[in-house]
């Protein structure tokens, strides 16, 4: 019960700052920085769970300085589909500031929402 309350309140924290966080870098829009495809369920829930400290879309820099955007992650050499799934299923492996659990089926959508963001022309920003 505890922690189902503690992931309830790491959401609704994450709601409040990813609206009064979130920041869209200023370049010049083109097809290709359309971002992924998700359900509005998944984006949603994404942005809910997670915006608060990182990014969530292409493009957007992270609230948290020391949270990694998402298309960082996926453009990382070696990440594949099942090491990010059994990775954001298996919440034992969190850092303790991401103490929630998803669903198999949750993490499932996450994985390829956030492996939509893969570009083999894919930069990191500069530090």
């Amino acid at each position: 019960m505890r922690q189902r309350l503690r992931a309830q309140l790491v959401v609704l924290s994450s709601l409040l700052l990813t609206g009064a966080c979130s920041y869209k870098e200023s370049a010049p829009a083109t097809a290709s920085d359309d971002p992924p495809m998700a359900s509005n369920d998944t984006l949603a829930f994404a942005q809910a769970a997670c915006g608060g400290c990182h990014a969530v879309e292409p493009g957007h820099l992270s609230p948290s300085p020391g949270a990694p955007r998402w298309e960082d992650i996926v453009n990382r050499e070696g990440l594949s589909e099942a090491t990010l799934a059994s990775w954001l299923y298996d919440a034992h492996n969190y850092p303790e500031m991401m103490d929630f659990d998803l669903e198999r089926a949750r993490a499932e959508e996450i994985t390829a929402y956030m492996l939509a963001m893969r570009s083999d022309d894919y930069k990191p920003l500069p530090e």
